[in-house]
Order: C-alpha cells, then structure tokens, then sequence
C-alpha cells in the first residue's frame, strides 16, 4: 500500500453546478504549510462556514514535536472575507496538538445555541497508526473550544461492520436527522486502502451529552456500508468541502487536498 507523503495542501476549484464542470483556480493560495507551527507538515482542507462577514475553515493540521515520536495532528481556523483571495491562519489551534485528530465536519443546534463538532481520532497499536473513532466536540463559541467537551461517537464498540478502523467524518441534516458519513475498511482491519462508506444517524434536536444522556443513545449499535472505495486516491474524493457563495453569482467552491 502505497500513502502520499507530506506536505498535504488546500487548493480551490469552482463550479455552478456540483456534477461540474469544476474549474481550477491555480491563481488562488488559500494557505500553506508554515515551519515552527501546528499546521507545519498539513493544512489540508476542512469544513467551511459563514460566520458574519468572514469565512472560517476548520482544517486538518499535521506538526512533529520533540515530545512524540509519531507526527501530531489538530484542527486549526483558517479565515477569509474573499474566497477568490488569502487567508489567515489562526496562531493558535482549534485544540492541542495532543488531542490526535483530522478531519472537520460541523452542525449548529439551533435549540441550544451550540455548535457540534465531528472528527475523527488517530489511535496508534504496534506502532502504527491509524483512525479508530469518530469524535464530537462541542461549543457556544465557534471561536473557542474546550478540548474536555468531547464525547466518543462511534467506534468499534458500536460499529457492528468495523471494530477497529473508523474515520473521516461528514454530517448532513435530513429530516428530523443527523446523517453522518464515515469510512472504514470493515473488520479488524487498519488499512488505509480499499475503505467502504458507513452511514449512520443521530435524532434531531441534539443535546449536549451527559453520562446519563449521552449524544449517541439514539445511534444503532450498526452502520450501514453504502459504497466501496477502491484505492486510497477515490477515497480523497471525500476530503472535499463543498460551499455556496451567494455574494454575487451563486458559486459553488470546493477545496481539494494537494499532494506533492
């Protein structure tokens, strides 16, 4: 099995349609990797959202510390007041380093005035890592994150198809419903390659979880495998982030993963 190597990098595309065609806008650097900081390996594409007149992106970060013999990864926020321009990378992530995690996808519970944030866990067994759950943190502040708010989603304690391997998180609102999107290679297998596509529900309105009432009560004790992934190149297909830009003409904007 053969997995790019670092640097990954954010790159953006276009289009007025999703089935495309999609442009590449090479002209465009929404940002780099930076030495001496949290994103210095990574800054590989995440969720979008309007907040006021700016843009915030949560994206995948990679660094190496002294502390660690394995690479350490985050969340960072990225902003932006024009999608065809820069942005500015926050000094500070989202979490530290510490917490292990990659990947971005995030609701707002309107009842409760709170943002959920899911993501997914870099476990390590024999020296190898890999992704073995799906975490949700939670927050008023989109600007500020408590990493003890977090709760376990799924992993192989209640994924009955995938009992090792779960990752790369992705939640649509349907109904009065959480879908949430996952890949994981199926068994007791940790393999990067050949992942299938898990779906998996939440009842809406969310609540902040408890131990007596904990977010996923209302998640089955199943996930239902919907496609099979191939190679772990189609599997980048699902690190892209969609967002419509409605300032001028209704765009549709998708920041890719670059790697060199």
């Amino acid at each position: 099995d053969l997995i790019p190597s670092f640097p990954y990098l954010t790159m953006k595309a276009k289009a007025n349609s999703p089935a495309g065609p999609w442009i590449k806008q090479k002209t465009v650097v929404p940002f780099r990797t930076k030495p001496d900081t949290y994103y210095s390996l990574t800054a590989s594409p995440g969720h979008v959202i309007r907040n006021g007149e700016e843009y915030l992106q949560f994206f995948s970060s990679t660094t190496r510390t002294p502390e660690s013999p394995h690479v350490q990864r985050t969340l960072g926020i990225s902003r932006t007041d024009d999608l065809d321009g820069s942005w500015s990378v926050d000094s500070t992530p989202v979490v530290p380093v510490e917490e292990q995690i990659e990947n971005s996808s995030l609701y707002y519970e309107e009842s409760i005035k709170t943002w959920f944030l899911f993501t997914n866990h870099i476990g390590i067994e024999e020296g190898k890592e890999y992704t073995d759950a799906i975490w949700v943190y939670w927050s008023k502040d989109l600007n500020k994150w408590n990493p003890e708010h977090k709760a376990i989603l799924l992993d192989g304690q209640n994924c009955k198809w995938s009992q090792k391997c779960i990752g790369l998180p992705s939640v649509l609102k349907t109904g009065r419903r959480l879908a949430i999107f996952y890949d994981a290679p199926g068994g007791d297998s940790t393999s990067h390659m050949k992942r299938n596509i898990g779906l998996a529900w939440l009842d809406l309105p969310l609540a902040i979880p408890t131990e007596s009432d904990p977010l996923l009560a209302s998640l089955p004790p199943h996930s239902l495998i919907i496609v099979h992934i191939q190679n772990f190149y189609l599997g980048l297909i699902f690190l892209l982030w969609i967002i419509l830009d409605f300032s001028d003409n209704v765009q549709i904007i998708l920041f890719d993963r670059k790697i060199t």
